[in-house]
């Protein structure tokens, strides 16, 4: 558990963590490795036989990257990143929420 005091944030502060919050929650932490052209190729085969899957998760959008990277590097250690927290600040993001964040998120 993080040791972090519950942040004092304003309505709408809260509102932007929980809308954040859920446009990373089904992104998971980092890309999966690259398959090798074997596999790559079995999987086009598999897709031409089958169709492709309906379900592939939507890309994550590139301002929505820092966020994701500070979630998964925060739950991971279990304390806040705090080297992602720069690139959260000049997105904007109050210390406070980003403490709020990696309550929530982690």
């Amino acid at each position: 558990m993080l040791a972090i005091a519950t942040p004092h944030l304003s309505p709408t502060e809260w509102q932007d963590v929980k809308a954040t919050l859920n446009a990373v929650a089904d992104c998971g932490c980092g890309e999966g490795a690259a398959p090798g052209p074997i596999r790559a190729g079995i999987g086009r085969a598999i897709d031409a036989l089958l169709g492709a899957k309906k379900d592939a998760p939507v890309p994550l959008a590139p301002h929505l990257r820092p966020v994701r990277d500070f979630l998964c590097e925060t739950g991971r250690s279990r304390r806040v990143a705090e080297g992602h927290v720069p690139a959260l600040v000049a997105q904007g993001f109050s210390r406070a929420q980003i403490e709020a964040m990696a309550l929530l998120g982690a």
